[in-house]
């Protein structure tokens, strides 16, 4: 989920470069640098490019949220594009749009993001801007009730299409006791509840240089894209990272627990079509059977060639749509399994898919299914990476999570290590106890 608006330019600040201790570390003209003020800035030369991408990675999102909270994030960054104590969010727009660049940014699970595009000759505007976000948000309070009706409308829209609802009631049954049980938008209840004050200090408990990954990727020289973050980004607030995010990498395991049996959730609802999630607990980012999870979701429902879609869709009709997916998150993630199908085919559905699981923990998949995976997912993680702000986002995101800017490169390798027997020895391992979310109308079987 991306949300882009567009801005663009304004006066350079003259701030004094700040001495620095910088660590760096490099792969195929990227480098890693850790500032002072504890900020770490990945650097990506793109000289193809006449394009420059700088994108700030928060950690914050529903994981570092309390339930009676849950949807600042989202809520705070729609706010950081409403105005600052130097530009209304007018002058904000006016900016960047006149210098024919983008301000976009997301919300997910474990952070939140901000990132400006521009052709090169802008970039210090851009930079500038973006600090301006991160530093000086104004928090107007007659902004703060327009963005809670925006948030209202979010949780409203989730709410009214059934497949998100069975995302949500899936995500509470699997994580009880874990905020990924939370929605990224928030409930009715704790976006109304929210005020000013806790905003504001949200902001400045999260929006740290510690607690920040910061990239610039484009036409840009390291040594220029460097002096020019220390420059701007030098203002940033320096408070260690909130302690929330350090306790909880301690009992993270222990509040995701594997269900002791399958659990079913089921919401009826007078609509068409009967949609169904089953899934079942994963792993976080940087565990060892990762890769070979990737590889089994791709055989099980990743494509129209995939066990799910040709088994319960290409052969029998069975569903609209059907595929699987697996999380790549700080804390323990999931495979999930999804259709959408008529009433009547409920049951058959579930079951299908079920048998597909079973399958894969009965036998190993044939050497050239596999090999066909992996070539497949390779294939996919190149091209999502074709355009010059998802190259930022990714190397941010694996600094963010804890596996390194360099997992983009070692993550190709790890998959082609996979063999047929992995494959069968994580689904024996992980594929058990799933839990079951339905929403449907009372009709269906």
């Amino acid at each position: 989920m991306r949300l882009v608006v567009v801005f663009a330019l304004l006066a350079v600040l003259a701030v004094a470069v700040p001495a620095s201790r910088v660590s760096s570390g490099q792969q195929s003209g990227m480098t890693r640098h850790v500032l002072d003020n504890g900020l770490v800035v990945i650097i990506k030369e793109n000289p193809s490019s006449d394009l420059v991408v700088t994108e700030a990675l928060v950690r914050a999102g529903p994981r570092l949220e309390e339930p009676a909270t849950s949807g600042t994030t989202f809520f705070l960054r729609g706010m950081l594009v409403r105005g600052t104590e130097r530009r209304t969010g007018a002058e904000i727009a006016q900016t960047i749009e006149s210098l024919g660049g983008q301000l976009g940014g997301g919300t997910g699970a474990d952070l939140t993001t901000l990132y400006t595009i521009t052709p090169s000759r802008h970039v210090d505007v851009a930079m500038e801007v973006l600090a301006d976000l991160l530093t000086n948000a104004r928090v107007d309070p007659q902004d703060v009730e327009t963005q809670r009706r925006v948030s209202l409308s979010r949780i409203n829209q989730n709410a009214d299409q059934p497949l998100s609802r069975a995302l949500d009631l899936f995500n509470g049954a699997l994580y009880p006791y874990h905020p990924y049980a939370q929605s990224v938008f928030g409930t009715a209840e704790s976006v109304n509840a929210l005020t000013r004050g806790q905003l504001v200090e949200f902001y400045h408990r999260h929006f740290t240089a510690p607690n920040m990954v910061l990239v610039v990727a484009g036409n840009i020289t390291q040594a220029a894209a460097l002096e020019k973050v220390k420059r701007v980004f030098a203002g940033l607030r320096a408070d260690p990272v909130p302690r929330r995010i350090r306790w909880l990498r301690l009992v993270e395991r222990a509040l995701a627990p594997t269900p002791g049996a399958s659990l079913e959730v089921r919401e009826s609802r007078s609509i068409a079509a009967a949609w169904i999630t089953l899934g079942y607990l994963g792993v976080q980012a940087g565990h060892r059977d990762f890769a070979a999870l990737r590889v089994l979701n791709a055989i099980l429902g990743e494509g129209l060639s995939s066990r799910l879609f040709v088994e319960i869709r290409d052969k029998r009709g069975l569903a609209y749509q059907v595929s699987s997916s697996l999380a790549l998150r700080a804390g323990p993630g999931f495979i999930r399994l999804s259709a959408g199908t008529d009433p009547p085919n409920l049951s058959t559905v579930v079951a299908g898919m079920l048998r597909e699981v079973e399958r894969l923990r009965a036998e190993s998949p044939p050497a050239d299914e596999v090999e066909k995976a992996k070539r497949g997912i390779i294939g996919r993680y190149a091209l999502a990476r074709e355009d010059l702000e998802s190259q930022a986002f990714y190397l941010g995101w694996y600094e963010i999570l804890g596996v390194g800017h360099d997992y983009d490169a070692r993550f190709p390798q790890e998959i082609a290590q996979v063999s047929p027997a992995d494959v069968q020895r994580v689904a024996r391992q992980y594929l058990v106890n799933h839990v079951l979310a339905i929403v449907a109308p009372p009709t269906a079987r």
